[in-house]
């Protein structure tokens, strides 16, 4: 019998994984939906059983017919009930900051991820916002619906989908994708502000996502999107784990700075850019890969939360931070070769343009997609096993 080629093979599995997924339906059971668009009124704390009520009530059992006894704290208890009460939470979406309680226009706004300190004002819908050192960022109207306890479990969610990917030689192959949320899977701090890293136990976490497409630490200083939100294709799970494994033997965590990038998020980059060696053309050949949710801009921080030395922050578009330049550090090229070496050994392929930029070795089989980030429909489900 005539053996089967590669990409033959692949074709007929993503028809047999159509034809399942079309017999199966579209969402499981039981689990709840929240579409962005449809969130307004939707008090996810509440969803999630998290209680905000600061009132006291003896349990004890009531002599009688009487009812539970409502304890009133004297002037001087802390626990009063008109005293603010502090929550560490972590934003669920996004979250919009005011200068002052009342105002209308916002100030800034915190994208999905970020660990704050949140507390209740008095006779107010409104909560007072501090970062975790403490410093005051503002006032938010519905921080107590934007934010949730860090250990909630909400996930992105799309669909698997197939067509035509175009390869380097401006011919298409058959392809596929079923982009997931990592923290579905794997054990993830979410911070883009690397401040947080000191107040966690690193021995807690498989990986930290520090996506700074979604700050304004980028080359256009503004968000290309609001939520810190790391989404892979499916089959990557098995060699991040593997790499986050080795890392970690080694007391390395790895941090993920980029993963998905949508094509009109690649294109609105490389517009600015206009050089491909730094931000690809998504029009030529294969695009910037990052669309087909394989490729990882990483690096790597110590036991104490500190990154370790490389031959330049991320995503600084010189020909310093090619894996050829002459100028870095001793020190910096030791680690950049590490992380090379880890990476590449568990399937991953290299730039020589970018120290931080690795990709699947079979990229050239997943589909490109545009789903825009701040839009994808995020789901309330239990974490997930692969």
């Amino acid at each position: 019998m005539r053996k089967l080629n590669i990409r033959t093979m692949i074709y007929l599995l993503c028809v047999i994984l159509l034809v399942l997924s079309s017999c199966s339906g579209g969402r499981m059971d039981g689990t709840y939906y929240a579409e962005n668009r449809t969130f307004a009124g939707y008090n996810l704390a509440e969803a999630l059983g998290i209680s905000f009520d600061n009132t006291l009530i003896d349990m004890t059992e009531p002599e009688g017919n009487a009812g539970p006894t409502v304890i009133v704290p004297d002037e001087n208890d802390p626990n009063e009930s008109n005293a603010p009460t502090e929550f560490t939470m972590r934003v669920y979406d996004k979250l919009e900051l005011y200068t002052k309680v009342g105002d209308t226009v916002s100030c800034d706004t915190l994208s999905d991820g970020t660990l704050v300190r949140l507390a209740e004002i008095e006779n107010s819908i409104w909560a007072e916002v501090s970062s975790m050192e403490g410093k005051l960022l503002g006032y938010a109207k519905d921080g107590f619906q934007r934010a949730i306890d860090p250990d909630s479990a909400i996930y992105a969610e799309l669909p698997i989908e197939y067509g035509m990917a175009k390869t380097n030689d401006d011919t298409y192959v058959h392809a596929y994708s079923h982009l997931v949320d990592i923290r579905k899977y794997l054990r993830v701090f979410e911070s883009t502000n690397s401040a947080d890293w000191q107040y966690i136990d690193l021995s807690d976490y498989d990986v930290i996502v520090s996506m700074q497409l979604s700050t304004n630490e980028t080359t256009i200083k503004e968000p290309f999107y609001n939520r810190n939100l790391c989404l892979v294709q499916y089959d990557l799970l098995p060699k991040i784990r593997e790499a986050i494994e080795l890392l970690r033997r080694d007391g390395y965590t790895m941090v993920i700075y980029d993963a998905y990038r949508p094509t009109s998020v690649q294109q609105r980059w490389f517009d600015v850019v206009r050089q491909h060696k730094w931000v690809a053309d998504p029009s030529r050949g294969m695009g910037g890969v990052h669309d087909r949710g394989t490729a990882l801009d990483i690096s790597i921080i110590d036991k104490s939360g500190k990154p370790v030395e490389m031959p330049t922050p991320m995503h600084t578009f010189t020909e310093a931070a090619s894996r050829l330049s002459t100028t870095m550090t001793d020190t910096a090229r030791k680690n950049m070769n590490y992380l090379k070496e880890v990476m590449v050994s568990c399937g991953f392929d290299i730039i020589n343009s970018e120290w931080w930029h690795f990709q699947d070795v079979n990229t050239v089989y997943y589909l490109p997609t545009d789903h825009p980030i701040d839009e994808i429909p995020l789901v309330v489900t239990e974490a997930a096993k692969y």
